[in-house]
């Protein structure tokens, strides 16, 4: 799937960190080529100039001023400050007038300069082009296109043409034709604009960083006059000469071609003259590619074996190998059947996941045949290249035999730590399982790429995904406590190390503790962060893990709450601060009476939320109950009980006021999808089964029609919730699921069960009455039997 030109926000992965990656995109000594790393989520990695041109433009007066002022004093005065007080200092200097500037201008070093030489000719200059400068300026990211005034810009450009005219100084005349180019440009002269290069700026020869701008600017011409293949190669040409517009350049470049076609890459090669501008026009093309571009990079190679955008293509290409083939290859190592690629679902016999395969080895050939050219000055990076590789393929053995090679080439400061990465890796996959000896092992790396990830945000996601991505699952099935642990570490990592991965998508370890594990797996969890005899690698996992005691002795109370164990639940609650839940959202969502007797289901405050219940106290008086329930001999009292018991059942459910008792989020649709058989508690968090079993025992135990009147009406709310809510999913078509809606209306209209033997039986009791007019369901059901 190409990626898009232009990126909508809205709830997208990280187009930073939404794949598994243990490559450092900085592995080179090019610099200059940081927007171009690559992510399949945006156009470009970044869209910021790796220099200002304006830096380097008004750079470039220092020297005309032999050296008599700063940078920083020509960028101010030839950028910064209003042309009025140009105006002023000209006219100080030509006819004495006061000089009335404000003191930032009088004490700029330039403009002593002027004070000194009185070049009116450059100061002149400096005035026209704060004319120029504001039709003349925009940005390629805006959605609307700019407005400019032609008959303005015309009038600039007759100015600057008489001015150029008179000038003696080329390098003034040189400056005065670059504004004229850029009003030609920009007013759409695009012809002019050609004309006026060939006869302005090409002849003159003084060195100047306005030569790339004015021949950008002609580019820019011939796009615009149908010569998109000839515009094509001048910015490839520009885009790999030097750092000025680089991204302008390349978004220009991408302007002029087709970026997938083969023939149009061909014929805009037919343009190029040396093998090196063929080598830059070919990596302009791969730069702008997400598919697999390893045969470019090989024509590259023959063409120009050390051409600096080669190391940069590279280092993308291993990128893409870890995002097509070795994420989902993780997936499926940890017994998924599917795994999600450019929003789509693959297996592990899908075509594109087997060719991305077959790249990743021909990638690690490539690289070993580039690092075995002696002419190749950077071996380091395509020998490490192709160590990791093999390893995400696969092969450890050629990984290793890899490795111990590259170790021998001279590697950089970043290519040594990349070779420390790849061999930790290595050293885990090599491991069958982990045990204690191998974690005393394995603590020295951990601790090193801690170090490493405080100051570099790179290693900062190397250092998570090991946790997550590599560490956790080799726990799976040995050790569930170190394998969740594992995974808290990279939340903690991702939290105090990351911070701008805004978009990780990765597990969240408090999120499993809450919704997956049981009871006992919580306290053999617990048992772990207890104990006395920690190792040293176990301490280390729990000083840098995102979840307290509090949480886990929060968790496993829960647990046993959601399996209506109150004795249990009450031992743990009880061991967790009570400090912690006057957070939120437990000060907000654990507000309500959970023995409130309500008719109407609302999770909005009623009066009788006067009395405030803990996790702790109301398992503890849900403890005392199920006592009462057993040892009371008087059977009102009984009943009045079990009503009690099946209060706080419902009231805990996802349907009562105090669903976060047992749950720790809630949401409208949930409530459509019903209960997952995996999460423990499900069934009865929805479907209040125990609710409507103490309901019916306290009905049964009463003689108090009104009573039985009240057990019955919450029996049938029970009931409801009972009903399967039609799914789009499980429907055939739209028809079908209209079907199933007015039939489940039908059913949930009716309670047959329950309201028949209410209406009849109870309808002179004073709750039927109070009921009747209070819930529309059973108002509905009686007026229809009517």
């Amino acid at each position: 799937m190409p990626y898009n030109i232009i990126g909508c926000a809205g709830g997208d992965a990280d187009p930073y960190d939404y794949f598994v990656s243990f490559f450092n995109k900085n592995n080179s000594d090019v610099k200059g080529y940081e927007p171009f790393y690559y992510t399949n989520y945006q156009f470009l990695y970044s869209d910021q100039e790796p220099v200002t041109t304006s830096d380097v433009t008004s750079a470039e007066w220092v020297g005309y001023g032999n050296n008599s002022y700063t940078a920083n004093d020509a960028k101010a005065f030839v950028t910064e400050y209003a042309r009025k007080d140009l105006s002023n200092l000209y006219f100080h200097l030509e006819k004495n007038q006061p000089l009335q500037v404000p003191d930032s201008v009088k004490n700029n070093g330039m403009t002593k300069f002027f004070m000194n030489s009185k070049d009116f000719e450059a100061l002149g200059y400096i005035m026209y082009a704060k004319q120029v400068e504001p039709n003349v300026t925009g940005n390629w990211t805006s959605w609307e296109p700019i407005e400019r005034d032609t008959a303005k810009m015309g009038k600039l450009i007759k100015n600057g043409q008489q001015l150029y005219a008179v000038a003696k100084n080329n390098t003034i005349k040189l400056r005065f034709a670059y504004q004229v180019l850029r009003l030609a440009h920009y007013s759409k002269r695009f012809a002019d604009c050609l004309r006026w290069y060939d006869e302005l700026i090409k002849p003159n020869t003084t060195p100047s960083i306005l030569h790339d701008l004015s021949l950008g600017l002609k580019a820019g011409s011939l796009m615009r006059l149908g010569k998109q293949e000839e515009a094509a190669v001048i910015f490839s040409q520009l885009f790999s000469k030097n750092e000025v517009k680089r991204v302008s350049n390349y978004m220009s470049f991408d302007w002029s071609v087709k970026r997938f076609d083969q023939k149009n890459r061909n014929a805009c090669l037919q343009l190029c003259k040396t093998n090196e501008d063929k080598a830059n026009l070919l990596g302009l093309f791969a730069l702008g590619s997400n598919e697999n571009e390893l045969e470019t990079l090989k024509k590259i190679y023959q063409l120009s074996p050390n051409a600096a955008l080669l190391s940069i293509l590279t280092i993308r290409e291993v990128h893409k190998v870890e995002e097509s083939f070795y994420t989902p290859a993780l997936e499926f190592g940890q017994g998924k059947t599917k795994a999600s690629l450019n929003y789509s679902s693959i297996t592990p016999t899908d075509s594109s996941f087997l060719a991305a395969r077959a790249e990743t080895r021909e990638l690690t050939t490539f690289c070993q045949q580039v690092a075995g050219n002696k002419a190749i000055t950077d071996k380091g990076l395509y020998s490490i290249a192709a160590a990791h590789t093999a390893l995400i393929a696969g092969d450890y053995a050629a990984s290793r035999k890899l490795l111990d090679g590259a170790k021998k080439q001279k590697l950089t400061a970043a290519q040594q730590d990349q070779w420390a990465m790849s061999n930790l890796l290595l050293t885990i996959n090599n491991q069958a399982t982990i045990d204690a000896a191998f974690e005393k092992q394995l603590l020295p790396s951990l601790q090193w790429m801690e170090k490493k990830a405080a100051t570099d945000a790179e290693y900062a996601r190397f250092y998570r995904r090991l946790f997550t991505e590599i560490l956790s699952p080799k726990y799976k099935k040995t050790d569930s406590s170190k394998e969740l642990l594992c995974i808290g570490v990279g939340n903690w990592i991702n939290r105090e190390l990351v911070k701008d991965g805004w978009g990780y998508g990765g597990l969240y370890a408090i999120n499993i503790l809450r919704n997956q594990l049981t009871a006992q797996q919580v306290e053999t969890l617990i048992q772990l962060m207890e104990s006395k005899k920690l190792s040293d690698y176990e301490q280390y996992l729990l000083k840098h893990n995102s979840f307290s005691k509090d949480d886990v002795n929060d968790i496993a109370g829960t647990t046993w709450l959601r399996q209506f164990d109150f004795a249990n639940a009450e031992k743990w609650f009880a061991k967790v601060s009570p400090a912690y839940y006057q957070t939120e959202t437990f000060a907000t969502y654990l507000a309500a009476n959970p023995f409130a007797d309500l008719i109407l289901d609302t999770h909005a405050p009623t009066d009788q939320d006067k009395i405030k219940y803990t996790k702790l106290t109301f398992s503890r008086k849900m403890w005392g109950l199920q006592q009462e329930v057993v040892t009371t001999q008087d059977p009102e009292k009984q009943a009045k009980a079990y009503y009690e018991l099946a209060k706080g059942a419902y009231h805990m459910s996802y349907w009562g006021n105090s669903w976060m008792l047992v749950q720790y989020d809630w949401s409208g649709n949930d409530g459509l999808r019903g209960p997952d058989a995996t999460k423990p508690g499900d069934k009865e968090y929805y479907g209040v089964y125990k609710a409507e079993e103490y309901y019916k025992k306290a009905f049964d135990l009463t003689k108090d029609r009104n009573f039985k009147a009240r057990c019955l009406f919450m029996m049938a709310k029970c009931d409801q919730k009972q009903i399967p809510v039609p799914s789009w999913d499980q429907a055939k078509d739209y028809d079908d699921y209209e079907k199933q809606q007015k039939a489940y209306a039908k059913r949930i209209l009716a309670n047959q069960a329950i309201f028949p033997v209410l209406a009849k039986e109870y309808g002179t009791t004073a709750f039927y009455k109070e009921a009747y007019n209070t819930c529309s369901y059973l108002k509905d059901f009686v007026n229809r039997k009517k």
